[in-house]
């Protein structure tokens, strides 16, 4: 057991990454599918999200190795969801923030409950983040609504987007 964190902190922390990577790839395969349909700027949005997840699985890289905890890098599953709406990309993306949140908050409770205050705070910090990806993919899936599933719409969407 590492002094600094225990192992079952150090199992949860490293499953965390790997949620990151896998949210990652996920906006990055929504990236490649928006922008093979001419979206270009709902396509960035996406990219930009896949940066956003990459820096969020170093935030936790950081942590386990300032820890000196061992890392070890899980098996990232394939990426490949049905798309046939945009609808189903918001869903896809809501659901994804919803559920890292979730992780996030039972590791700050983990943490809380192993007295290990360093990785306590460091996922409040991470989960605050969260709070803007949630209003992001929220935001995403009330304009999905707006425009139903005509992909005539999402391409006016896409013309508004900054």
């Amino acid at each position: 057991m590492n002094r600094l964190i225990s192992d079952n902190l150090i199992e949860s922390l490293l499953g965390q990454l790997s949620h990151e990577k896998f949210n990652a790839n996920l906006y990055l395969y929504i990236a490649g599918y928006l922008k093979n349909k001419g979206l270009n700027n709902l396509a960035k949005h996406f990219m930009d999200q896949h940066d956003e997840e990459t820096e969020h699985s170093l935030i936790i890289f950081n942590l386990l190795t300032d820890l000196s905890a061992n890392i070890i890098i899980n098996e990232i599953n394939e990426v490949s969801i049905p798309i046939n709406y945009i609808s189903d990309i918001a869903k896809a993306y809501l659901d994804r923030e919803i559920l890292t949140t979730e992780s996030l908050n039972e590791i700050k409770n983990q943490a809380i409950e192993e007295n290990n205050p360093v990785v306590e705070e460091r996922m409040r910090e991470m989960i605050k983040l969260q709070q803007n990806e949630y209003a992001e993919a929220t935001d995403f899936m009330d304009k999905s609504i707006l425009i139903g599933d005509d992909w005539k719409f999402a391409l006016l969407w896409d013309l508004g987007v900054d």
